[in-house]
């Protein structure tokens, strides 16, 4: 038996953890070398139009792989001008944190797309959280850091011709019947509250996602037909959460939260509170909601809300899921005599909140706020994190 089948799991973490670490720097150092080609102009020395055809035969990569890995280079690499002045990366703090092993590719490539939109002093805050999270987590991260840099949006600019504000394409082919939307995000996130429950995976579900969605869409069609004067899921509207201060709603500016992580115009939002029931929820200075008391196990809707009106989200850090896919949480187990209720609650998707009951993670308030403590294996010093996504501006 070699050694790595006499170590245990998490010795095999630890050696995993090292081996990465060196891959990354390896591949910084690859980078390394395709910036020097890239700025010897080799290619042209050897005959051929760009690096991508020289990759393509000398090393078999895949353009794409190619074009990746020299946007990589010019991004990450110093550059010497025709009179011989070094010139600094573009993005310095993503470079030392690839050449030492703690950034992969994925990660810079998600670093160097946000930054093409935001000030240089954003990329210590993108690099640190990129370090901590994967890929997919660090986009929306930059998605929210963007915003709350410029919340105004950009310059006005010449008006553009006036494009319908909602369309809709339906053909029938080969006896099936396409459809392509393109609506506003108030009417998607309505879309989105209704085909999301119905789309969940069952027990042992053969069905991918897009399939399952398209069966969900169709079964929203059919409830529909059937609904009484065009009310959905038992005569009601369905319910969306809007987050957003009580004097912009008054006063019709800025912009307000969807509970899937898109911002509404106020306008919009001022539309729908027109014609809607509005339940306000009072919020502390620390943006954390008041506590309503419960006593029993069940988290009835009226404390759901709330709940949903605090986290916004998935709670365990770095997740991206939004209420809708989240279940209520116990900090302290029911079954050790902790309460239901909002101090105690916490929303996690189904994946984190079978982790957290399964591993070493532990969850505890911090001024109202669910904190999550890792494990040693993933940090020696156990230091505790929260989820900034989904957290209030």
């Amino acid at each position: 038996m070699t050694a790595l089948g006499l170590a245990s799991p998490l010795e095999l973490l630890t050696e995993l953890k090292r081996r990465v670490r060196a891959l990354q720097q390896l591949q910084f150092q690859v980078v390394e070398v395709v910036a020097a080609l890239d700025q010897q102009g080799a290619a042209q020395t050897l005959g051929y139009k760009d690096l991508v055809e020289v990759f393509k035969h000398v090393l078999h990569w895949d353009p794409k792989v190619s074009r990746r890995r020299l946007a990589q280079a010019r991004a990450l690499c110093p550059t010497v001008t025709p009179s011989g002045a070094t010139v600094d990366p573009v993005l310095p703090l993503a470079a030392a944190a690839m050449a030492a092993g703690t950034l992969s590719e994925e990660h810079v490539e998600v670093v160097a797309e946000a930054m093409a939109e935001l000030p240089a002093v954003a990329e210590v805050h993108l690099v640190e959280y990129a370090q901590q999270h994967e890929p997919r987590s660090a986009k929306a991260f930059c998605k929210e850091l963007a915003y709350r840099l410029d919340q105004d949006g950009p310059a006005p600019a010449d008006p553009e011709p006036v494009r319908p504000r909602n369309v809709v394409r339906r053909q029938w082919k080969g006896g099936r019947y396409q459809l392509f939307a393109d609506v506003d995000a108030e009417t998607g996130a309505k879309l989105d509250a209704l085909i999301d429950p119905l789309a969940k995976p069952e027990p042992s579900d053969p069905r991918h996602a897009p399939e399952r969605e398209g069966d969900a869409f169709c079964e929203v069609v059919g409830l529909a037909l059937r609904a009484d004067q065009h009310r959905i899921t038992g005569g009601e509207r369905v319910q969306l959460t809007v987050t957003l201060a009580y004097d912009e709603l008054r006063a019709g500016i800025g912009a307000a939260l969807l509970d899937n992580g898109e911002h509404l115009p106020m306008n919009q939002v001022r539309k729908i509170a027109c014609d809607s029931g509005v339940i306000p929820m009072l919020l502390g200075s620390r943006s954390q909601v008041h506590d309503v008391g419960r006593k029993t196990r069940t988290i009835n809707v009226g404390l759901r809300r709330v709940l949903v009106a605090r986290d916004r989200g998935c709670t365990f850090p770095g997740c991206t899921r939004p209420p809708h896919h989240c279940e209520a949480h116990h900090v302290r187990h029911w079954s050790d005599g902790g309460e239901t209720t909002l101090a105690n609650l916490a929303l996690l998707c189904r994946r984190h909140h079978d982790l957290v009951h399964r591993s070493d993670w532990q969850v505890e308030m911090v001024s109202g706020v669910p904190v999550f403590r890792p494990p040693a294996y993933v940090d020696p010093r156990r230091i505790p994190r929260r989820n900034p996504i989904h957290a209030v501006a």
